[in-house]
């Protein structure tokens, strides 16, 4: 057993007591104590003597027996709250309180942190124990740019209940600003720090330095000039670093609009000059489309999944990109044009105004929406299989690291069940949108004049025949996405992944590389752990010359409370008795509590965002969710009387929270 003053400088007593010896060193006014090492047996009479020397010797004289882990007030993590420290422990009982905290160390929030930082399982615990300090308050204190953030509570109260929250001048005289710049010299940086004050005298009780929240909210630096468009239409999701490496493949290729892939989600320019497009003409569209470019990209694709080669299935996947969005696309876009440009011209009207004019054009959605339907009502020629033959490419995100739907029956099982719940069949509605689309036209034609009527139903079947394809090439994408997926699972196995899937995780180069599993395993553990970070975060909807601009939210109602950082959207998840906490939460999950107490923490590392009825934007729950990269917005009072599943914009930035639906 250590004296506290004998820790400094030494690596086997934790944080929390190396850096108090260090503040008693310093002179500040921390109370005295004694330290048991992580194994170190508990003797009753040495445990006595100590105590007896921290004034144990009184029936009334009370203990702070607290944690000292290994993981602890690092300056890369502080694990606040995490482990047990047991307050107002008379003599008798410390022993016990020791078997208490170093119990914590294997507790499952502590292991909830461990996975959501990608920390070592490996921890020790010391144990400090000090006398009780009475005071008049107890808070913690943050340091900010030009202040000192403080949350102070009454003696008895929770860090979680009625906190009373202020700003202290960072050239302040008093005791409290004086001693928090001292200890940002000890740690050497921004604070976070622990006291017990009475009046204007403040005794330390922990200081470790100050987290910064992960970029979680914030907008990732991109100074590239130009407008970038988050393209939440076809990824709304962060990337894979697989398909985030595919992305700079096929921009290499320098064809169509650029691309970047900016915190792991995908961002296309606006108006820039479209790279290296030869357009069809729109008379030939669907007959090249048809006889060449399908055929040609079928051929590329069969190639490259024969030869079962991962540089194959890349090359055969930029082929088809580069015919599409070179050749294509363009005239696509061309044709859209064309009819706008006729009905502003003739009757200075938008195409927009006339959405039933397109309406019942087919293609490939509508025939894999009517083989689901046909499966749903048994008909006798439609199978599974006959469905995974033509459309067993699918998958629900544009993204290799998705199973395809061949891999996944039970999930055209479920397409079957829901899109059967129709009595109308995909073909009978794609009939009556047709002939919607029939009788907008003829409307059209009654009020253009005789030229423009002559050129109007040349130009309609045109455009009408050719919008299909923008359906029908998603088949082309889905199978050279396909492609490549089933290559680098090939590839896994040929490195010996023990999980196939951490493929997807590597970028197409690392994949391609010689480096063994395990050297490969700790890339893709980072890269797991940020791509979730990512999925956490709101993106921004645009990056104006290295500008972000944020989606402004439409509330019904708008909440406050105390503000960490980062921003986030989710369904609530409310949880209004702790003893009725779900074990698991969905991907989209905002966590809704009366206050983040320890048993939630292993929820907290999964959660999108957290909002508490009480609590403070200082508390460990606060520490937390910064280091978790968790956007908070805390003591906001009757957020859990909201419904349960109710869409949430948690702006933990500014301190709101947005109820977006009923």
């Amino acid at each position: 057993m250590l004296p506290l003053d004998a820790c400094a400088g030494r690596n086997d007593v934790g944080g929390k007591a190396a850096t108090l010896a260090r503040m008693r060193a310093a002179g500040l006014a921390v109370p005295e104590g004694v330290v048991l090492l992580h194994d170190e047996r508990v003797d009753a009479a040495t445990l006595t003597a100590a105590l007896a020397q921290l004034g144990g010797a009184s029936a009334t004289a009370r203990f702070a027996v607290r944690s000292s882990a290994s993981l602890e007030d690092a300056a890369g993590g502080s694990a606040a709250g995490l482990f047990t420290s047991v307050i107002g422990v008379p003599a008798a009982e410390v022993a016990r309180a020791i078997a208490e905290v170093r119990a914590s160390l294997t507790a499952p929030a502590l292991t909830a942190y461990r996975e959501a930082r990608s920390l070592s399982s490996a921890a020790r615990m010391a144990v400090i124990i000090q006398p009780v300090v009475a005071a008049e308050r107890y808070g913690v204190a943050h340091s900010r740019d030009v202040e000192f953030a403080v949350e102070e509570r009454a003696p008895g109260e929770p860090e979680w209940g009625n906190v009373r929250g202020r700003r202290v001048a960072r050239g302040d005289a008093g005791a409290l600003a004086t001693g928090l710049r001292a200890l940002e010299q000890l740690v050497g940086g921004p604070v976070d720090a622990e006291f017990a004050r009475t009046g204007d005298s403040v005794t330390w009780l922990q200081a470790r330095p100050l987290v910064a929240a992960l970029a979680h909210g914030a907008a990732p630096a991109f100074t590239e000039p130009g407008r970038w468009r988050f393209d939440a239409e076809h990824n709304p999701d962060p990337l894979s670093a697989a398909q985030a490496s595919l992305v700079a493949r096929v921009e290499a290729l320098g064809i169509g609009a650029r691309q970047r892939v900016i915190g792991g989600y995908l961002y296309v320019e606006e108006g820039g000059r479209p790279r290296a497009l030869r357009p069809i003409a729109l008379p030939d569209l669907r007959q090249r489309f048809d006889a060449d470019v399908v055929p040609d990209c079928t051929a590329v694709l069969a190639a490259a999944e024969a030869s079962g080669d991962l540089d194959a299935a890349v090359a055969a996947f930029c082929h088809v990109y580069q015919r599409y969005v070179g050749e294509v696309a363009p005239s696509l876009s061309r044709a859209r044009q064309q009819l706008d440009q006729f009905l502003r011209m003739n009757l200075a009207e938008p195409l927009t105004a006339h959405g039933a004019l397109l309406g019942g054009l087919g293609g490939a959605t509508l025939a894999r929406d009517q083989a689901l339907w046909d499966l749903s009502h048994s008909r006798a020629t439609a199978t599974l299989s006959d469905y995974a033959h033509r459309f067993g490419d699918h998958a629900p995100a544009w993204d290799v690291a998705t199973p395809t739907d061949r891999e996944r029956p039970d999930r055209v099982v479920a397409l079957v069940d829901e899109i059967g719940r129709s009595p109308e069949s995909p073909m009978q509605r794609h009939e009556r949108a047709l002939a919607v689309a029939d009788a907008t036209a003829e409307a059209l034609l009654d009020r253009l004049d005789r030229m423009a009527r002559h050129a109007f139903k040349a130009l309609l079947p045109a455009v009408r025949q050719a919008l299909p394809i923008a359906e029908d090439d998603d088949l082309l994408f889905l199978r050279a996405q396909a492609t490549v997926r089933r290559a680098l699972l090939r590839r896994a196995r040929q490195l010996g992944l023990e999980h196939l899937d951490d493929v997807f995780e590597l970028s197409i180069d690392e994949a391609l590389s010689d480096e063994p599993a395990q050297r490969l395993r700790a890339g893709v553990v980072t890269q797991r752990a940020e791509r979730l970070a990512a999925a956490r975060r709101v993106p921004p909807c645009a990056y104006d010359d290295g500008q972000p601009e944020w989606p402004a939210p439409r509330a019904r109602l708008v909440l406050r409370g105390a503000a960490t950082a980062g921003q986030a959207r989710g369904r609530a998840v409310i949880v209004r008795a702790l003893a009725d906490a779900p074990q698991a939460l969905a991907d989209d999950a905002i966590l809704v509590v009366p206050a983040i107490v320890p048993s939630l923490t292993p929820l907290l590392s999964r959660a999108r965002a957290l909002v508490t009825d009480h609590g403070g934007a200082l508390s460990h729950g606060a520490t937390l969710a910064r280091e978790y990269g968790v956007p908070a917005v805390l003591g906001v009072g009757g957020a859990t009387a909201l419904p349960d599943g109710v869409d949430l914009w948690v702006d933990g930035d500014s301190g709101r929270v947005y109820v977006l639906g009923d």
